[in-house]
């Protein structure tokens, strides 16, 4: 895998065109409307990211995502999207909380996209 979270090449995803795609690892909670957990990005875009947890969430759910950091936009205090893709990581032990990849497509206002893109600019990973 390449890490993209959206590629032509990858059955379970679609292309995205334009995204401003990192690999930013960012501490996140991950409420899913049933549970929250702690879960990291692996990388982020203005339009979705790629997040490791030790939870499975099928395709279809909506969460809310949480980021934890010291300085953050208030625009990106609360991200909420939809899980597109989910797998299991076989690279990291059966018990780690990172065992499983999910594809989360952000459904963000104008206002949050722009907070976002500066954020990406602005990071350095």
């Amino acid at each position: 895998m390449n890490g993209n979270l959206f590629t032509e090449q990858e059955p379970w995803g679609e292309k995205r065109g334009g995204s401003n795609r990192r690999d930013v690892r960012i501490r996140i909670v991950l409420d899913d409307q049933v549970n929250l957990n702690m879960a990291a990005t692996v990388n982020l875009s203005d339009d979705g990211l790629l997040i490791t947890a030790g939870v499975d969430l099928r395709p279809g759910t909506p969460v809310t995502i949480f980021p934890l950091l010291n300085e953050l936009d208030a625009q990106l205090f609360e991200l909420k999207g939809k899980v597109v893709r989910s797998f299991e990581d076989i690279m990291v032990a059966a018990y780690s909380e990172e065992r499983f990849l999910m594809g989360v497509r952000l459904d963000l206002n104008d206002t949050q996209k722009d907070a976002l893109r500066r954020y990406l600019e602005g990071s350095n990973n």
